[in-house]
Formats: C-alpha cells, structure tokens, sequence
C-alpha cells in the first residue's frame, strides 16, 4: 500500500505504451494507494524521429490535473488515488526555463533526473559517456546530480540516481558508495538541506537482474548508500516502479518495501501539490508532515 510517484503515459512520452485508463487498472489491481504520472521535460534528449522530449505543459495540465484523486484522503476499499507531476531531465544550460516550468504549473511532485551526461544518452552512446573507469564516470554523474538539486531545490524528488549504472558496458555496472563516496555524501547533504527525497527505482533493479545477470538481491540498491543516506539525516524515500507500460506498474515494489524495511527504512513519502506526505508501507493515508510537530511522537514512522 504505497504511492507510487513515478511514470508515463504513451500519450505524453515518447517512450511510454500506457495508456491513463491501463496505469489506473493496473495500479487498483496490485492495490497501490495512489499512483503519479510524471512525464518528461528533457530538453535536448531527442526520439529516433528527431522530435525533442518536452510535452505542452498547458495541454498535460488541461488533461491531467482535472484527474487528481489525493491518496492522503483515500478510504479503505476507494480506488487508487491520482497525482498530477513531471520528471525534468537536468540541463544547466535551461535552468531559467527549468525553473519558469516549475513554477507555472500546480505540480503535485517535480522528480528532477539526470538522462544525459555532457550531452550524451548512455542507452543511445555508450562509448561516449562510459569513456574513463566507472568510478570516475559515477563520480561526474552524481557531481551533476548534485548540481541540479542545488540548482532546483524547488524539486521534490531527485530520480533515479543510479540511472546510468543500467547501461554501463561494464561486468559488474551497479552503482555503490565505494564508486564516489565525496560525491555521494555532497548529493544527500544538499537533498537533506533542501527536503528532496531519495527515489528508489525499482526499474534499475528490474534492469540490473533481468539484463545484467545480478540476482534479485545482489539487484538492490547498495546498502552502503542508504546507510549513507540514513547517517547523514535523510529520511525521506520515494519508492516508484518507473513504469512505461501497465504490466510493470508496481514491478518489484514489495520486493523492494521488504528490502528497506531489512535496512531500517519502514515508511516512504510522496508530495500533494507539493506538499510532503508519510506514511509506513502498510498503512494509508499518509500525515501532512507540514500540519505535524516535529517534536509529537510519530509511533511507527522512521
């Protein structure tokens, strides 16, 4: 019972076969409390057809905001709740336009990823993004991840941090702390400073154990980067299936939820026109963190 805060739509981006009416029977069937559309805005990543991935934002408003269905006030036995949010890819050089998206439109959560490294896609150029070791690769990745969460605070959830660890032409591709611990540390501490949560993405895990020969367990984050994360003061994670497609609406999820509870982890959070949002994974709705004492005693949340 968890919101799942992050996926596509086939009519939004261009590399998604969903459709809304599917997202939504498959999220009721596998019993999600809420589930969020967040297409993309990545300037400068092109389809095969040369077209740039940037949906019309006021179209996508028009369609989807009239849609919303808070899970923070869904009922036992109502449908999965709906919400209404974006996933930016990461270009310093269109932070003003970045920035003017954001604030123009009433954005349920912002997801900000990093698709491309100096200008290149790792799926579609391998041999240009993975040139030097990997621990140099994923130290220049999370130096730009970092980048864009200082840049745009105004994000509610920094995606997929081990994005490119998907493509990487490496025998053993997974991102670990060991890679780029300064990078790391850097990366939470701004996120923490800046209340960005921490995305787990369960398509990673899907890939890492489907395509690059890990297990399901060996699939999983790095503990060493969530311990990280925890020591450091985080404690907000967003758990999203990254789905594409309605059979892989909530791939892996308790699978994963099972994982971070092994870790200490047993609550994740979502945002409501921006606003945080936690709840354990057993239990909906979720608590208004902002409406909340930061001294009350919240039994059973991390």
């Amino acid at each position: 019972m968890i919101v799942d805060s992050h996926n596509h739509l086939s009519e939004w981006s261009p590399d998604a076969v969903q459709t809304f009416d599917e997202m939504m029977q498959s999220a009721t069937e596998i019993g999600l409390t809420g589930i969020v559309a967040t297409d993309h805005y990545d300037i400068g990543s092109l389809t095969p057809y040369g077209k740039e991935w940037v949906l019309d934002p006021e179209a996508y408003r028009q369609e989807m905001y009239p849609r919303r269905v808070l899970p923070s006030e869904r009922k036992p036995g109502d449908l999965p709740g709906f919400l209404y949010g974006i996933e930016i890819g990461y270009l310093p050089q269109h932070i003003d336009r970045l920035r003017a998206l954001i604030a123009d439109y009433p954005w349920d959560i912002v997801i900000m990823s990093l698709h491309l490294i100096n200008g290149y896609d790792p799926f579609h150029s391998p041999d240009e993004v993975y040139k030097s070791s990997l621990e140099e690769t994923y130290r220049n990745i999370l130096t730009a991840i970092a980048e864009s969460a200082a840049m745009l605070p105004e994000a509610n959830i920094i995606g997929h941090y081990d994005y490119f660890s998907r493509y990487a032409p490496h025998d053993h591709p997974k991102m670990l702390y060991r890679h780029a611990p300064r990078e790391f540390d850097r990366l939470f501490r701004i996120m923490i400073e800046n209340e960005q949560a921490l995305e787990i993405n369960t398509a990673t895990i899907w890939k890492l154990q489907d395509a690059r020969g890990y297990s399901l367990e060996e699939a999983m984050p790095d503990s060493e980067v969530l311990q990280r994360y925890l020591e450091l003061g985080g404690n907000l994670i967003s758990i999203s299936s990254d789905a594409h497609s309605a059979s892989n609406v909530g791939r892996l999820v308790p699978e994963t939820c099972a994982w971070l509870q092994e870790h200490g982890v047993n609550d994740h959070v979502w945002f409501e026109n921006g606003k945080l949002f936690r709840a354990p994974f057993e239990q909906s709705p979720g608590v208004n963190i902002s409406e909340v004492n930061k001294d009350a005693n919240l039994s059973g949340y991390n």
